[in-house]
């Protein structure tokens, strides 16, 4: 629970709990320092968004991951990532990744479904970290202009984190934010909490610069929820024809295509019925055997 004595457990614990075994599969971004060299290593590294949007990471961070991320990647004999934005960007910072990396997407948890007899409220559902790669700056903003015109109310579920690093905009936004009895910050919620926070909402907002995967847009599609997004990085990818897309730059794209779903039940109806199709390609038993597949080809692999 100490992120820093979790540091230490995987960098001097956990190579000698794994030093008797053929394979480490280390799924969370980094492995240890070392390890015994009888030990193969699958890594799985989601994205590079320290590299990519450095500033939204404190420096201590960004420094620590500059300089395990590539050890790490060298060392291991097949890294994983979860969407082929992800991988591209990997390559493109560790080319030595390029003829050792395989793309396996996400899944979704079956906990997030359709619930019976909710009623949708005007409500515009944000959930994800206070990051700046995230662009609640944006969503914060286009809700600000939004609710001129409009009844609907914001709620953002989630919390920072000290690795992230706050910009002054973002944080004189956040101020704002608390002040408006329009907008609702949430955190800390139970699986049922957020399962009817995502089933009430009229829409999902996730305008973010920069995602590896983004599991909030299918879990609201699994939630019967209409999804906007960001046309980029891996977003197209996951959400497919099933979102509603945006310029994460452009606050008043955000703003135009909030009106446009809000006020267009027909586009709400078609997204709800391409989003509960499109969250059926991305399942953890699919995930899973593809992952004991990589194993079983990295510890018969002829040496």
């Amino acid at each position: 629970h100490n992120k820093y004595l979790q540091q230490l457990w995987e960098h001097f614990r956990l190579p000698g709990l794994s030093c008797e075994n053929d394979l480490l599969f280390c799924p969370g971004n980094i492995a240890p320092f070392w390890l015994q060299k009888n030990t193969k290593l699958v890594l799985t590294l989601h994205d590079v968004a320290f590299k990519t949007f450095s500033g939204s990471v404190s420096r201590l961070f960004f420094f620590y991951y500059s300089f395990l991320i590539p050890r790490n990647i060298r060392r291991a004999e097949h890294i994983i990532t979860i969407s082929d934005a992800a991988k591209q960007e990997i390559i493109k910072y560790y080319p030595c990744a390029r003829d050792k990396i395989s793309v396996i997407h996400n899944g979704i948890s079956d906990t997030f479904k359709v619930l019976s007899m909710v009623q949708k409220r005007k409500q515009i559902l944000y959930v994800g970290s206070v990051n700046e790669r995230k662009n609640v700056l944006g969503v914060i903003e286009a809700f600000e202009k939004l609710s001129e015109s409009t009844e609907c109310e914001l709620v953002i579920v989630g919390q920072f984190f000290g690795n992230f690093a706050i910009s002054k905009e973002l944080q004189a936004a956040l101020e704002r934010a608390e002040k408006n009895h329009n907008i609702k910050f949430m955190s800390a919620l139970s699986q049922k909490e957020l399962l009817e926070v995502y089933n009430t909402s009229c829409c999902f907002i996730y305008p973010s610069f920069y995602e590896g995967f983004g599991l909030p847009p299918l879990e609201a599609m699994a939630c019967g929820t209409p999804v906007i997004t960001s046309s980029v990085s891996s977003m197209p990818e996951v959400c497919g024809d099933a979102a509603l897309y945006v310029d994460p730059y452009s606050v008043e794209d955000i703003v135009q295509k909030l009106k446009v779903l809000i006020g267009d039940q027909e586009m709400q109806h078609d997204l709800t019925v391409k989003g509960l199709e499109q969250v059926k390609h991305f399942t953890w038993q699919r995930s899973a055997k593809e992952h004991v597949e990589i194993f079983e080809k990295v510890l018969y692999a002829k040496k």
